[in-house]
């Protein structure tokens, strides 16, 4: 018989009430901003991002959550799910009962990433290689949350290392049959990606943008194909949403990445 995981985790790290208190999903937004911060503050200090300093790092960090947290809901409520939620503002704005889109958190950080730098006259791209790393080991976290919160599960299988939710007390309207653990699958995704990332910012030297693209063009690649071991509606294709988005960041990472390698001259960073 194949080993399978039995799912049985409370989403709940403390449970104040039935429906409320502090969840695991919590915690890697938690650990993202101390990452983010320590590691520009880090920067600020050794002088590696151009007019930026300590105390506006701090301030990144509140607008960079803010804005991941409004551009993630936005893309689950309006662009993935807007046929589930209709016109319901309260149920909108409940980031507590979970719902995050990836692709919407990366724009709505994008978007700061571009207001911030051109406050600040900082270089986008010395900014954006700087966080690359902590944000792909906050993303591989908070696929070990979407994991313990039993969502995000993969398709029917009944291989090594199966799921089987059929026994959570804790949560209900869960499959009944064993499943990839799709959650897991994308993040060890991620924490390679930081891997790779972190050789190329510290061993590297990796001419400044390449960093940036490498983790869209990476995080893009590997997930459209872990997609097919997810359960999500097809929209076009047979492909779902997250695979479209997907497939785009793998393509225009590329379109920026080739010029950066084929060009002799591109500076390197010190």
């Amino acid at each position: 018989m194949s080993p399978t995981i039995i799912h049985n985790i409370d989403p709940f790290l403390i449970r104040i009430t039935d429906d409320f208190g502090i969840r695991w999903y919590s915690l890697p937004y938690l650990i993202g901003m101390v990452l983010v911060y320590w590691t520009l503050s880090r920067a600020a200090a050794r002088e590696k991002v151009r007019n930026l300093k300590a105390e506006s790092a701090e301030n990144f960090v509140i607008l960079g959550i803010l804005g991941a947290l409004v551009g993630a809901r936005f893309f689950h409520v309006f662009v993935f799910e807007i046929d589930r939620y209709g016109f319901d503002p309260l149920a909108w704005i409940a980031v507590w009962r979970g719902g995050l889109a990836f692709h919407g958190g990366l724009a709505g950080i994008l978007l700061v990433v571009w207001l911030f730098c051109r406050h600040h006259g900082i270089p986008v791209y010395q900014l954006t290689d700087r966080i690359a790393v902590p944000v792909a080991l906050a993303l591989g976290l908070g696929r070990i949350a979407n994991f313990i919160n039993a969502e995000m599960y993969g398709t029917p299988y009944d291989g090594p290392f199966c799921v089987d939710y059929s026994q959570n007390e804790y949560l209900t309207g869960l499959p009944d049959d064993c499943r990839h653990p799709t959650q897991l699958y994308e993040s060890a995704k991620n924490f390679g990606i930081a891997g790779v990332l972190y050789l190329q910012l510290e061993k590297f030297r990796a001419r400044p943008g390449m960093v940036t693209w490498t983790f869209v063009g990476l995080y893009g690649f590997i997930r459209f194909f872990l997609m097919f071991l997810r359960e999500e509606r097809e929209v076009w294709l047979d492909l779902t949403l997250s695979q479209i988005f997907s497939g785009s960041m793998a393509v225009i990472a590329l379109v920026f990445l080739v010029p950066m390698v084929m060009r002799p001259d591109a500076e390197r960073r010190t």
